[in-house]
């Protein structure tokens, strides 16, 4: 079974961080706006190294955001208003351009052909989710979605539960976040692919590369070699 993330990962862009930012920004003064603004683009660019190491506990331009927000003096919920805001504005074609890696996507259409379950997890929540997957055309290369997941504890319980009896080995986690997708996984001894994008290097994995594209090698090497994982 391969395991993989949802932002980030399974599509990919910096439209919704942008927008993110856009939306968390608009109850500030014009000063602060463009602070948080320029530190977004800044992160986006540079990663860890931004706003001088400020923000190099920032994972993702999600965290990024979320980060320079607090810092400006927004409350959680108004972060999580901009989220919300940014899930409606990602079904917008248009306004919102976001890429589903091609070779992912066939990575993954070759797996479920040779009989790999493919599970999305993601922390979102299941609100507006579906309508993303469906414009996104990703529901066909799902056998299941596992949203408000609770990484990494809700990863943990749910490789435990998918694993059963069989071998860690015929498990595959990838991710770019690596406690949150990858940990849970290598503590079982599952194969691990993490797409550090930002050079982080938080941990180890089986694979790492910036891109998924420098991953796919190594998902086929483990899918030729896996056990199949037996159901009671």
């Amino acid at each position: 079974m391969l395991i993989t993330d949802f932002d980030g990962t399974l599509y990919r862009g910096d439209a919704p961080i942008r927008h993110y930012a856009e939306q968390a920004a608009r109850s500030l003064d014009s000063t602060a706006r463009a602070e948080l603004l320029a530190g977004v683009e800044e992160f986006l660019e540079l990663g860890a190294k931004a706003a001088g190491g400020s923000l190099a506990g920032a994972i993702d331009g999600w965290e990024a955001v979320a980060a320079l927000g607090r810092r400006a003096g927004l409350t959680g919920e108004e972060l999580n208003g901009a989220f919300t805001a940014t899930r409606e504005l990602m079904l917008d074609v248009v306004r919102c351009p976001l890429e589903v890696p091609t070779g992912y996507a066939e990575l993954i259409t070759e797996l479920r052909a040779a009989g790999v379950r493919v599970v999305l997890a993601t922390n979102s929540p299941a609100a507006g989710l579906d309508a993303l997957l469906n414009r996104l055309d990703l529901p066909p290369l799902l056998d299941a979605v596992v949203c408000g997941t609770g990484k990494p504890e809700g990863l943990r319980r749910l490789l435990r539960e998918e694993r059963g009896s069989a071998a860690a080995a015929s498990l595959c986690v990838i991710g770019d976040h690596w406690r949150n997708d990858i940990e849970p996984g290598r503590e079982i001894g599952a194969h691990s692919a993490y797409i550090d994008r930002f050079g982080r290097a938080d941990g180890p994995a089986d694979a790492i590369a910036p891109t998924v594209e420098g991953l796919l090698d190594s998902i086929r090497t483990w899918a030729a070699s896996r056990a199949p994982i037996e159901r009671n």
